[in-house]
């Protein structure tokens, strides 16, 4: 809508307060964000209420305009335009980086580049080990508490371990990918680590997580089916004092972890093996749920990465799927039930924290592995590694040693969190505007 028409006295007035306020002024000179001060001087028909308004006023009313704010306002336009430059330029830095746009390749395309090894081994669809036991790395077995039933890995020379700066795929004798290793995928970027490891630090600290008498933390964020008693679709909500916050606060929380989710997931599809990546997107696309959202926001693409530098907002960028987790020292064996053959995840930190406390000594450890149990595989992980299984079979991490920790980010595609939506649409009828209402905002 155009701006009303304003008497010239009232506008050269308005302009004289704008140089007049030092606090507009200095904002305007150092490119700051000024629409609150703006709005400070009234809302009344005519006035600037945003910075792209006040250029338009000052632009059609240049000979009312003092020359000290129109000199502070090519100031500020011209810093806004390098901003904005230079943010676009960190963005194609990073998806050139990571690999972004990068066509995934075949198992076997990837085995061709040198860099990462494949090899055929069969996964055992039955074990005798039960669900919930706990695993723990030979040598380690002092982690395991009296009385607690634990599986030592390797379990024998069968077994495979995986070293920490080792890539490999492993398919089956029919040629299926049934895991892969690939490290190293961010490791020109530690700044982004770094950032991705604060957010899910915040959120373990933040949030309540799922499986609460499982080691560690499994914190869920996206749709979930909720509680086992009563299964309804929605969005997670699982903030420990949401009441205490403010709901600014609350989304700003949101976008942060959509942010890293949503990297991971496009990282994850780049990086992995095409046959990982394409037979999860048809997946998804099968079985239709909307993509990671909050509340509050219900567009289906795009992100921000609140980076210390500046957030850089990728517009039009897949979000990640439906249901995403951020994890901290997760151990027991358990398996998943999924409407996709696979799951992806991306260590973030494997790292000693703390050398002391961690007491290693003899044949022990640091702990904190992967296991696939089920393909007799352990993998010594590190920091910056992406990995995609089949959890339908059994895995899980071995017990840590204090002083370590092992965290990251996991894309799933839980059963019943599918089944909760099939549920949810045969009343709603319409997808889009189910998830309308279920984002709408909280007061």
């Amino acid at each position: 809508m155009a701006p009303q028409s304003t008497d010239k006295t009232q506008l050269k007035q308005y302009f004289k307060h704008l140089v007049g306020n030092s606090t507009v002024m200095h904002a305007l000179q150092i490119g700051a964000d000024i629409e609150k001060d703006l709005l400070a001087f009234g809302d009344k028909p005519g006035l600037a209420n945003s910075v792209s308004h006040l250029k338009s006023l000052t632009t059609k009313n240049a000979g009312l305009v003092p020359g000290s704010l129109h000199q502070a306002l090519e100031v500020y336009f011209l810093q806004c335009c390098r901003r904005k430059n230079a943010a676009r330029s960190e963005k194609r830095t990073i998806a050139k980086v990571l690999g972004l746009h990068a066509t995934p390749l075949s198992a076997k395309s990837l085995a061709d580049t040198g860099t990462v090894r494949m090899v055929t081994r069969d996964c055992s669809a039955k074990t005798s080990y039960k669900w919930g036991t706990l695993l723990v790395d030979r040598g380690n077995e002092d982690l395991v508490g009296s009385g607690d039933t634990a599986l030592s890995v390797p379990e024998d020379d069968s077994w495979y371990v995986i070293e920490p700066d080792e890539s490999i795929i492993f398919v089956d004798s029919e040629g299926s990918v049934t895991l892969a290793v690939l490290c190293g995928k961010c490791g020109q970027r530690p700044d982004l680590l770094s950032y991705v490891n604060d957010i899910i630090d915040e959120a373990v600290n933040d949030r309540k997580g799922v499986r609460p008498t499982h080691g560690g933390e499994l914190i869920q964020f996206g749709w979930n089916a909720g509680p086992r008693h009563a299964r309804v679709f929605g969005l997670v909500n699982n903030l420990t004092n949401k009441k205490r916050l403010s709901m600014t606060t609350r989304q700003q929380k949101g976008s942060c972890a959509l942010g890293i989710l949503a990297l991971s997931w496009n990282l994850l599809v780049a990086s992995l093996p095409a046959e990982v990546s394409t037979s999860c997107i048809e997946a998804i696309d099968e079985a239709g749920l909307p993509p990671m959202t909050i509340q509050g926001d219900d567009m289906d693409f795009g992100y921000t990465l609140d980076l210390p530098g500046g957030p850089l907002c990728f517009s039009t960028a897949e979000r990640a799927p439906s249901e995403a987790y951020m994890s901290q020292n997760y151990d027991p064996i358990h398996t998943d039930q999924l409407y996709a053959p696979y799951a992806m995840n991306w260590v973030t930190l494997h790292a000693i924290m703390d050398r002391e406390q961690c007491q290693l000594h003899g044949g022990c450890s640091s702990g904190g592995n992967y296991v696939d149990v089920s393909l007799k595989v352990v993998v010594k992980c590190a920091t910056d590694t992406v990995m995609s299984m089949q959890p339908c079979f059994q895995h899980g991490t071995t017990l840590a040693r204090d002083g370590v920790c092992r965290q990251g980010t996991a894309i799933n595609f839980s059963r019943h969190i599918k089944q909760a939506f099939d549920e949810a649409i045969a009343i709603e009828g319409d997808v889009k505007v189910m998830v309308s209402r279920l984002v709408e905002a909280e007061e």
